[in-house]
């Protein structure tokens, strides 16, 4: 019987849709039994393996109308469809102004490339939750006319050791290849200070194998990291980033802006009992939340009214 570690390794390779893996591995246990003296177990492995001892190409396969290699990128990238437009997003002028210059330097990085200029590509948005950045992010995509990816942590790291920082090369391999936004959203995930006497080497290894991918990435597109705990963060990390953009609380006057415009999107006059409610609001996920529960509670009054 192979090994349990050898086994574990196939189930996480098949677990990911990595065929190209699974299969070296399958190898591995084929050749492994007839080293053994098990020929005959072996000749089955090999045979079930490849179909009439036909080796067969791995398919390519769909990650949201963009083509991959068929590893594990279907899981590892979530596309994020929200029609969200930069306009859309609550920022302070300097604010808005640094980002639109970007999305400039964006739409003429060939011509910035000629001159020997670099753009910036790579963004930090840090600040607490609920404060725009994931939003803003949305926007960003949507004025470049890029499809938007959010990273799923949860397929990225690995359980054994140098997993994760493969999955990483492989998710900067499909964006310097495919033009896009990629959201890093909450890379406090990846991107811990190093050194804690609580956490193991492993884990230092990934914060080292993140920066490398920051350092050396050629992208057409943009990658941004959103971070709700900045002091987590390891420091090196910081340095990686083209630009780095602090998200501030939003104070009651841009509150209750942002209140008028989730409002008139849903065509809606919010009672005065309903005002006051979303005037206790602190973020403007927590605003937006308020102005469209008093939307769905309209809207099936007039139904139950029919």
């Amino acid at each position: 019987m192979p090994p349990i570690r050898q086994l574990a390794r196939l189930f996480q390779a098949l677990s990911h849709r990595d065929l190209e893996s699974a299969q070296q591995l399958a190898t591995e246990i084929a050749d492994a039994e007839e080293k053994k003296g098990h020929p005959s177990a072996a000749q089955t492995l090999r045979g079930a393996l490849h179909s009439n001892g036909i080796r067969k190409s791995r398919p390519v396969e769909p990650l949201s109308g963009t083509l991959t290699n068929g590893n594990f990128l279907e899981f590892a990238l979530s596309r994020n469809t929200a029609t969200t437009q930069l306009k859309d997003a609550m920022l302070r002028p300097a604010m808005r102004k640094t980002l639109e210059t970007v999305v400039v330097e964006t739409r003429n990085g060939g011509y910035l490339s000629s001159k020997g200029i670099r753009r910036r590509a790579k963004l930090l948005f840090v600040g607490p939750p609920g404060c725009g950045k994931s939003f803003t992010a949305q926007g960003i995509a949507n004025e470049l006319g890029l499809p938007l990816f959010v990273v799923r942590f949860d397929a990225v790291i690995g359980a054994f050791l140098g997993q994760t920082a493969i999955h990483l090369r492989e998710i900067f391999r499909f964006v310097s290849g495919n033009p896009c936004v990629l959201l890093f959203d909450e890379i406090d995930a990846l991107g811990k200070q190093r050194g804690s006497l609580l956490d193991v080497g492993e884990l230092d290894r990934i914060v080292i194998a993140l920066m490398q991918e920051l350092e050396f990435l050629q992208t057409n597109g943009v990658v941004i990291a959103t971070s709700n705990l900045p002091k987590n963060l390891d420091q090196a990390l910081w340095r990686r980033f083209d630009l780095v953009l602090q998200f501030p609380v939003p104070n009651k006057t841009e509150l209750g802006a942002y209140a008028k415009k989730m409002s008139a999107k849903f065509g809606l006059k919010p009672s005065a009992v309903t005002q006051r409610h979303i005037a206790t609001a602190k973020t403007f996920a927590d605003t937006e939340k308020m102005v469209e529960a008093e939307a769905r509670r309209v809207a099936l009054e007039k139904v139950l009214k029919q």
